[in-house]
């Protein structure tokens, strides 16, 4: 058994004599995770079978193929988060949690093993965002035509799914997984409390946090270096659309400029929570305490959520997809090049992609 230091942030502490029920200090917490993680997988189950039945028609599209490793990687967070909400619900149903924190914890092995899936799965999205992201600039600005070559597949597939998974592995070899009692995550496990802040801090960046801070800063200098690009490709040849400029892209492609903001928007508040915790200001003492209740709601919902606005971002917004699909559905004989033609003889403003 291990004794850890709790975060007393979000407890409604009264006396040594009083318990919580942690259930109902994290309810909303939970509820939102579970809601989060079942759009996830009805939202994956909707990426993977546009995949299996849309992408069919279509010339073999690169882009598309590695939006799926994403998806991959999303439903596997999914997947850890609702494990580890489940975990939480049957393990603090029957047990409270005493005010002056007496009580020993463990980290359980369905704990470790969810931080297990969900820190790799992390990792995993991480690596795919950002390798979406290279991909478009390597196809728009220096290799137009062709696939990548097999020996850049193997060292994509190695960078992005191998060291990831060696890194899940060293963290659990060193028994640094666990239960986080809410102090970073929602209400899965990941760093356990148990080791000292120095020791969290730096496994957190390992394991998650660092991968993440490099995503961003790398698909955030794509998108405006991508979107300086185009608009530089408009003014001097008229070359409006991705399709226009390489054979390897197609014109809805352009969406996939808007996953680093999906990415901000849905786990950016758990990289808020991190740095204040970095900070030391995740404690008791206003404003902080305020700030860190509001985050963790933002960040049980976003964390979990991906792989449902990829679902909206790549099935809906994409014209393409979403005419072949619903074609799909109501039986009818259209065929992907006469959908394709009936696109392109639209208004190049309207391919299925955000303004800005």
């Amino acid at each position: 058994m291990e004794n850890v230091t709790i975060n007393t942030t979000r407890m409604p502490i009264f006396n040594d004599t009083d318990h919580i029920n942690l259930l109902s200090v994290f309810a909303a917490d939970i509820t939102l995770t579970i809601i989060a993680c079942t759009l996830s997988f009805l939202g994956s189950a909707f990426i993977f079978c546009a995949y299996c039945v849309v992408d069919s028609l279509r010339p073999e599209n690169e882009t598309r193929r590695l939006l799926l490793y994403l998806t991959v990687s999303d439903l596997f967070v999914a997947i850890g988060n609702f494990i580890g909400t489940i975990r939480f619900i049957g393990i603090y149903d029957s047990k409270p949690l005493y005010a002056n924190f007496g009580e020993e914890f463990a980290s359980d092995n369905v704990c470790i093993v969810q931080s297990f899936i969900s820190a790799t799965g992390s990792m995993w999205s991480f690596c795919w965002n950002t390798a979406i992201a290279i991909h478009l600039w390597v196809a728009l600005v220096y290799c137009r035509n062709g696939t990548w070559s097999w020996k850049v597949k193997i060292f994509c597939h190695s960078v992005c799914w191998l060291l990831p998974l060696a890194v899940a592995i060293a963290a659990a070899k060193c028994e640094v997984l666990g239960e986080d009692f809410d102090q970073v995550t929602g209400t899965w496990c990941w760093i356990k409390s148990s080791l000292s802040r120095s020791d969290r801090i730096t496994w957190m960046i390992i394991s998650g946090k660092g991968w993440e801070l490099v995503s961003y800063l790398v698909t955030c200098f794509m998108f405006f270096y991508l979107k300086g690009y185009m608009w530089r490709q408009k003014k001097r040849f008229n070359q409006r659309r991705f399709n226009d400029v390489s054979l390897r892209l197609r014109a809805e492609d352009e969406n996939y400029l808007y996953l680093w903001l999906i990415g901000y928007l849905l786990r950016i508040w758990g990289t808020v929570r991190f740095f204040l915790f970095v900070s030391e200001s995740s404690s008791n003492d206003k404003p902080f305490a305020d700030i860190n209740f509001a985050l963790v709601h933002l960040e049980s919902f976003g964390d979990s959520s991906k792989a449902f606005f990829t679902f909206i971002l790549f099935c809906i917004a994409d014209k393409t997809t979403r005419q072949l699909l619903w074609n799909k559905i109501c039986r009818r004989r259209r065929g992907y090049e006469e959908i394709l033609q009936s696109i392109n003889a639209e208004p190049n403003n309207d391919n299925g992609a955000f303004i800005i």
